[in-house]
């Protein structure tokens, strides 16, 4: 079988479609030799290569309540803190370090004081999730060795860039799909709409990179907080990747 990778995008809680996917890749026998996320997808990935299956991730999610405005506490100024994610990593994953999970992964963020994409592949894993998933205007950002650090999708939603020369195969996952916007235009929605544009466009000249792209939730327009939909999106991940046996199978097999 060939070396597959996977990269799995940020959205919020979107991000549990990952897990439903990754669910039906386990129950076929694929498992992935390298890894690449950002966000929501930076988080399951650290989780995955720790050697938690994807239903003890979810529970876990529900658990810790992942991207529920419950879970989350002020900082100041009116933005989150991000070390809700580093607090649960050091939680379930006690070494902290990249080096040590049993799946290479690589994790963004996006250096605000430079403007550039900045790339975890070693040190914490609770530092690399925590400034992926500082979703910009929502999160504090993370300041490390001098620099403002934040979601990594801002320059890089979809990086399986990082993995192109690690593997044979990639498995593209964006579960952040825009759609028309319905309904009240609040300033929470507005800010929202703003990030998931932009983050969505830096995604589209990644698709050709994968040898398999999905995206899961192509016909679902959830927000980023939806946590009370955890069942409803795992499950339209789940299903999804089933409808691609075909494309899957051949992958196994080659």
């Amino acid at each position: 079988m060939s070396n597959i990778g996977i990269t799995f995008s940020g959205g919020g809680i979107k991000g549990i479609a990952h897990l439903g996917i990754l669910q039906y890749l386990t129950e076929i026998g694929i498992k992935p030799t390298v890894m690449s996320g950002t966000s929501a997808g930076s988080l399951i990935a650290a989780f995955y290569a720790a050697e938690y299956s994807p239903k003890e991730i979810f529970e876990i999610g529900k658990k810790e309540n992942f991207f529920s405005r419950s879970g989350l506490f002020l900082h100041g100024g009116g933005l989150f803190s991000p070390d809700v994610f580093s607090n649960i990593i050091k939680k379930y994953i006690p070494h902290d370090n990249i080096k040590k999970l049993k799946i290479p992964i690589y994790i963004t963020a996006t250096d605000i004081t430079n403007a550039k994409l900045v790339t975890f592949k070693e040190g914490s894993i609770a530092l690399a999730v925590k400034s992926s998933c500082a979703v910009p205007l929502i999160f504090h950002p993370v300041l490390h060795n001098g620099k403002l650090l934040s979601d990594g999708g801002l320059l890089n939603n979809l990086p399986v860039d990082l993995i192109k020369d690690k593997c044979d195969k990639i498995i593209g996952i964006n579960v952040n799909s825009v759609f028309k916007m319905e309904g009240k235009a609040s300033y929470q929605r507005m800010i929202e709409r703003s990030i998931q544009i932009a983050i969505n466009k830096n995604s589209e000249d990644k698709k050709n990179i994968c040898h398999i792209y999905m995206e899961p939730l192509n016909r679902k327009n959830y927000k980023m907080f939806d946590f009370n939909k955890m069942d409803e999106i795992y499950d339209i991940g789940y299903a999804y990747a089933k409808s691609f046996d075909n494309e899957l199978f051949a992958l196994l097999n080659n």
